[in-house]
């Protein structure tokens, strides 16, 4: 196996759990879409009460207009648009911010920069699209956007509707998405891994769990207590890091690096602080801390 990340966090560090703002709740193969997998042997419930914290709330789940049972995720950042992967949406689309009120797309704009270069979209950091909805979304505060060049070495929480396993069998069966939040610690932003160029605009960490030392990919081999893989259908949901006492949109899930997904895997996500010109350009006034 080649592993050469540029960017790495590779200090002999333990990977540290932050919840201050979180009060008592607790989080090679080809190139696939990334609720999530968790541990084996932390219990469920755990996942959903972290998903459940107010800070998260401008986390969306997507719709497909056409097909009401393809779900994922987005991330609200701006009263009527909400930020989410490219590679998956379509042009009609539905959604719901935690509560039964539904939202339609009316309007989708693609970052200039997808599709070029000669790897997938995910490999460039820039498979990320904006959608505007019908009208502003109610009794929901955007995400405020991360927009310093720190994320390697944070500890970050992913929020989203992936499909639900663990990471010693993987994705349970039947197949059942589950909104669900875990936590993990950026471990890289570009390099290279099994042969496949990451650019700098995309941010990476493996997921590692108890025991499993043997399978780390990058950076500690020690897994948060509730550390997270990222899973099929998980692609649009957003990744958080805190910064002065506040969780600020950092990341969204773009990819894995395996169909697999147990631990070890390698999750990608879209690096916002790379793309925030171009989302104030689209959306207008950035929210504020």
């Amino acid at each position: 196996m080649q592993l050469r990340m540029h960017g790495m966090h590779n200090r002999n560090w333990r990977k540290g759990l932050r919840l201050a703002s979180l009060g008592a709740a607790l989080a090679a193969g080809s190139f696939v879409a990334s609720g999530g997998i968790i541990r084996h042997d932390v219990e469920l419930e755990q996942y959903v009460r972290l998903a459940a914290e107010p800070a998260f709330r401008s986390v969306g789940r997507y719709a497909d207009a056409a097909d009401p049972d393809d779900v994922a995720g987005g991330v609200l950042v701006a009263p009527r648009w909400v930020l989410t992967a490219s590679h998956f949406l379509g042009e009609q689309s539905t959604w719901t911010f935690g509560d039964k009120e539904v939202y339609h797309a009316v309007r989708v704009v693609r970052h200039p920069r997808v599709g070029q270069g000669p790897h997938e979209a995910q490999w460039s950091g820039f498979d990320l699209a904006l959608v505007e909805l019908d009208r502003p979304v109610a009794n929901v505060a955007p995400a405020v956007r991360y927009r310093g060049r720190a994320e390697v070495g944070a500890t970050v929480t992913k929020v989203g509707y992936g499909y639900v396993g663990n990471g010693r069998d993987g994705m349970k069966a039947p197949p059942t998405q589950m909104r669900l939040a875990g936590q993990n610690v950026i471990d890289a932003a570009g390099g290279e891994l099994d042969g496949r160029e990451f650019s700098s605009d995309v941010l990476a960490f493996d997921f590692d769990g108890p025991g499993a030392a043997e399978a780390n990919r990058m950076g500690s081999p020690e897994p948060l207590p509730l550390e997270i893989g990222g899973s099929k259908g998980d692609s649009g949901g957003g990744v958080f890091l805190e910064e002065d006492g506040e969780w600020r949109l950092a990341g969204i899930v773009s990819g894995a690096l395996s169909r697999q997904i147990r631990y070890g895997a390698v999750a990608a996500l879209a690096r916002v602080s790379s793309a925030n010109d171009w989302i104030d350009s689209v959306v207008g006034e950035p929210a504020k801390p």
